[in-house]
């Protein structure tokens, strides 16, 4: 589509709005919902095919202002709201990694803080030590699931297995310790993950891999699994060299 198109189709769909007469306050906040949902769970196509390092440039803006141009109309000129305010004001990148993509802000918005502190509440119950109502072993996991993924023989060989916790139907948490320090291992291979934050994203090719750091997790794809490696516990956290290292000696013989 040509830019002269885009635009047309802008000012098409703006004078729609502008002169669609919206007054039951239910019907403005239906619609309002689902153009939030829309641009919070990207389900606005985007103008660039690509998956991954999205920066959030000019060029970029297109389609998430049209959103902000639409709400702006829902809820009268000049009046938008302080949620859509926020979010496009205060995101500064897109990161997509396998099934998880990570977001960037430069403050998050307040609605975004609250969900983000309750991941945050929900990672730490789920990755912290407790003893689960069934003993996984990893064949087991693998055979409940119907995936045989692959883990890392490093970390098997420098820490305890403690058990595999099935996560619905396409995660599984493979768990870990040694000497206090716990750590926690998810893999999935399907379905949509997320997480926000405010603190620099880094990145770095390990093992022929790029691997994210944020939120004190550390994140990367193989072979069409998302892993996410929690440590908790540790003095330290895991360096380049341990983390190729898990890279550099998955498995599926693990039992």
């Amino acid at each position: 589509m040509s830019k002269k198109s885009d635009l047309k189709s802008f000012k098409d769909v703006t004078d729609l709005l502008m002169n669609t007469d919206v007054t039951d306050p239910v019907r403005q906040e239906q619609l309002y919902n689902r153009l939030k949902f829309k641009m919070e769970t990207g389900t606005v196509p985007s103008l660039s095919d690509r998956k991954e390092d999205i920066p959030m440039n000019k060029k970029k803006w297109t389609t998430l202002a049209v959103s902000a141009a639409a709400i702006v109309c829902l809820g009268g000129v000049f009046s938008t709201t302080s949620y859509a305010h926020g979010m496009i004001e205060s995101l500064l990148a897109r990161f997509q990694v396998g099934n998880m993509e990570i977001k960037q802000y430069k403050e998050l918005p307040e609605s975004t803080v609250k969900t983000t502190e309750v991941n945050q509440q929900a990672q730490a119950a789920r990755s912290a030590p407790r003893e689960a109502p069934k003993t996984l072993t990893l064949k087991e996991a693998r055979a409940a699931i119907g995936v045989d993924f692959p883990v890392p023989a490093w970390l098997s060989e420098h820490y305890q297995f403690v058990n595999c916790v099935v996560q619905g139907e396409h995660m599984v948490e493979v768990q870990y310790q040694k000497d206090g320090e716990f750590i926690s291992l998810l893999i999935s291979s399907g379905g949509k993950n997320g997480i926000s934050t405010e603190d620099e994203v880094k990145k770095e090719t390990i093992g022929g891999r790029t691997v994210y750091f944020a939120n004190g997790i550390v994140i990367w794809e193989q072979e069409g699994f998302t892993y996410e490696l929690y440590q908790m516990g540790a003095e330290e956290s895991f360096d380049a060299q341990a983390v190729g290292q898990m890279i550099g000696t998955m498995s599926t013989k693990n039992e």
